[in-house]
């Protein structure tokens, strides 16, 4: 599979699960844990899909989601939230997120939303 996915959560637990968890559909990851380091990753990796944490110290998802899409406006980026935070999942879908996650990551949903948009994507 010639996809590249990003995985960027401040906390390594959840980019670690999310590795472990593409890993059996062997889906190659890269892992971030701040959001600086995701935007310098992006630009110079081949990415295909970024699982990207909303709420991170220094800086935060949203602010990431705007320099990714400033970058390539058709990138596919999943949000990924600590709790069922309408004000934010309604932010980043008006900033391009296609979709969003709620922790603790649910694997049922989780594995629709990687069939539909990253094994059919």
């Amino acid at each position: 599979m010639d996809k590249r996915i990003l995985l960027v959560d401040d906390e390594v637990e959840v980019v670690n699960f999310l590795a472990h968890f593409l890993k059996r559909f062997k889906i190659p990851t890269l892992k971030a844990t701040s959001g600086e380091d995701a935007i310098r990753m992006y630009d110079k990796d081949n990415v295909s899909f970024v699982f990207l944490d909303i709420q991170m110290g220094g800086i935060d998802g949203l602010t990431v989601l705007k320099e990714i899409k400033a970058v390539n406006p058709e990138a596919k980026i999943m949000m990924i939230t600590g709790k069922a935070d309408t004000e934010h999942q309604d932010k980043a879908k008006e900033l391009g997120a296609i979709d969003y996650i709620i922790k603790p990551l649910d694997l049922v949903d989780l594995k629709e939303k990687i069939d539909k948009y990253i094994l059919q994507g």
